[in-house]
């Protein structure tokens, strides 16, 4: 396995504290990250012990761009001060950045020959024998787990985070940019039953809060498009966080934590008739699920506990939703902006007018753990394609796969939309 891969799933397993501590040799060497460029082991074994582990840790929880000056005087530092082979300290440096989903591939060692220390003028180095010392301490490893085997995936920017449980989320600093690389998954109810959540939102902290976190809430939806008055039980799911601020046309100045069902509420369709003219923003779904939808968030959440925003878009105006309180979700938010294979019968990308809501911004829960974007759900988005005239011409998330084009009247999509809660 190449050392990017093996980094980035020893931190996805274990959580960003790994990098600081002594088994993350021992990991790497299970998942033979050095077989193909033994001279790095000497570079990464340098990153985790020493004077560079607690800075490395702690420029890790800080912002991208603190990150990748860090990493810029620790490549610097390999080399001045320890005397390591600038591609191999770019290397190592890199593959870390990559493991941490701030860099989108990683440029391997043109030889892997190379020895990890350069050579002062006139010196020889037994080449031999420092791959005998590599060769050796492999052999000392423990066994490599099955899945190592196997081909290693592609590169590609995963743009991930790092799974973390227990009180590990402690390394993490206070703060949107910070917690939004975290998945964690755990039930934040009580804490926001008793105001702790929606204090650590206001201050902007997000103490204890991180993606894929849940709110378990009764929600009671009047009747709307062809769905009769419901309770359902509903998970929602801490998808992002201050994701509407970045964007000034969202009006929105406050903290707060988008909310994603983590399944589709209730079915029903775009429009009655077939046709998208209008585009989401003159659809059924927008103005007449969506209202009725956002008066069920506020009997579950509280009114005073969502905030109103304003959709990107030319399409959308005053006069047809442009302050909401929910919304269904993009393909971008979902997928990003590598959107996956569109099923849609002869039609190609060119023919989806792609809504730019939230900045077109893929969410962090379905960047950190692409299960949430919906294994075997069907679910609307705000997505609409071009050719009015067209057969098909609103865009579903096809079982969290792909997506396909379908016709309005289609009564069978899932209602999934997000907010913004406070």
């Amino acid at each position: 396995m190449k050392l990017q891969d093996a980094l980035w799933k020893t931190i996805r397993q274990f959580g960003v504290s790994v990098i600081q501590e002594k088994r993350l040799m021992p990991f790497l060497a299970d998942y033979r990250a050095f077989d193909d460029c033994p001279a790095v082991r000497d570079v990464m074994n340098a990153i985790a012990t020493g004077e560079y582990r607690e800075k490395l840790c702690l420029a890790a929880c800080e912002s991208n761009e603190e990150w990748l000056r860090f990493a810029g005087s620790l490549k610097k530092s390999l080399v001045i001060d320890r005397n390591f082979r600038q591609e191999l300290a770019d290397y190592a440096v890199d593959s870390v950045s990559f493991a941490f989903g701030l860099v989108p591939s990683v440029k391997e060692p043109d030889d892997y020959s190379f020895d990890a220390v350069q050579k002062k003028a006139g010196e020889q180095v037994n080449r031999g024998s420092q791959e005998n010392r590599n060769a050796q301490r492999d052999g000392n490893a423990h066994g490599s787990p099955a899945d190592s085997q196997k081909t290693a995936p592609k590169q590609s920017s995963r743009r991930t985070g790092w799974v973390i449980s227990g009180n590990s989320w402690q390394t993490a600093s206070d703060g949107a940019e910070s917690h939004r690389r975290f998945y964690r998954g755990k039930d934040l109810t009580s804490a926001f039953e008793n105001g702790l959540f929606s204090a650590a939102v206001a201050d902007g902290s997000f103490r204890d809060i991180f993606p894929g976190d849940y709110i378990i809430r009764k929600i009671t939806v009047p009747a709307a498009a062809n769905k009769e008055t419901g309770t359902y039980k509903v998970k929602f799911i801490i998808a992002d966080l201050d994701s509407a601020l970045k964007p000034a046309s969202h009006g929105v100045t406050a903290h707060h934590a988008v909310i994603v069902p983590e399944a589709p509420v209730f079915d029903t369709y775009m429009n009655l008739s077939n046709t998208n003219t209008g585009g989401y923003a003159g659809s059924c779904m927008q103005r007449t699920a969506m209202p009725v939808f956002a008066n069920g968030l506020s009997g579950a959440f509280g009114a005073g506990h969502l905030l109103e925003f304003s959709p990107d878009g030319a399409e959308i105006g005053a006069s047809d939703g442009q302050h909401c309180l929910c919304r269904l979700m993009t393909l971008s938010m979902v997928f990003g902006q590598t959107l996956p294979k569109v099923y849609s019968w002869s039609l190609s990308w060119p023919d989806v007018r792609k809504d730019s809501c939230l900045g077109g911004v893929q969410l962090a829960a379905f960047r950190l753990h692409q299960e949430l974007q919906g294994n075997g759900l069907w679910y609307w988005v705000s997505d609409v394609l071009s050719k009015s005239s067209s057969p098909f011409t609103f865009v579903l998330v096809n079982g969290g796969v792909g997506a396909v084009a379908n016709d309005a009247s289609y009564a069978g999509g899932g209602v999934r939309p997000f907010a913004l809660l406070l």
